[in-house]
């Protein structure tokens, strides 16, 4: 599963975020980026991605071609869920929008107040992957 923000640099996509002071960081996996400026750093996880991050850089938006978040998205009974989780078979959706009485009578629990969740099988629902574009 893809999730998150992602920008394009020297046309190869990574990992990204935003600082405070607006400039947009990128991460690596590959140590080799490191011919393109980045800095190696103690190795660490995200969500979503396998491998370890070893290397950033901090760059100026214009420095950028493209950046935008990834949302992976449920069509599950005509409705439309973010994926939170999967395992080989499953799926982890949740809502937070929409009436309580639907989401019940879908089987879904609410969890927190507002926030519906239920395991699904994934054959049970349409993937869909959702690019929100942001300006640059």
């Amino acid at each position: 599963m893809k999730d998150g923000k992602y920008a394009i640099y020297l046309g190869n996509e990574y990992t990204a975020g935003e600082t405070q002071e607006g400039k947009i960081v990128l991460r690596s996996t590959d140590i080799e980026d490191v011919k393109n400026g980045f800095e190696p750093c103690k190795p660490f996880n995200i969500k979503y991605i396998e491998d370890k991050i070893v290397c950033m850089k901090f760059v100026n938006s214009s420095e950028i071609t493209e950046y935008y978040r990834i949302r992976t998205m449920a069509i599950y009974k005509g409705f439309e869920f973010e994926i939170v989780e999967e395992t080989e078979d499953k799926l982890s959706i949740v809502t937070m929008i929409g009436d309580c009485r639907e989401w019940k009578r879908l089987g879904m629990k609410c969890i927190e107040r507002y926030v519906y969740q239920k395991w699904i099988n994934k054959n049970e629902a349409e993937i869909k992957i959702v690019k929100e574009k942001f300006k640059l």
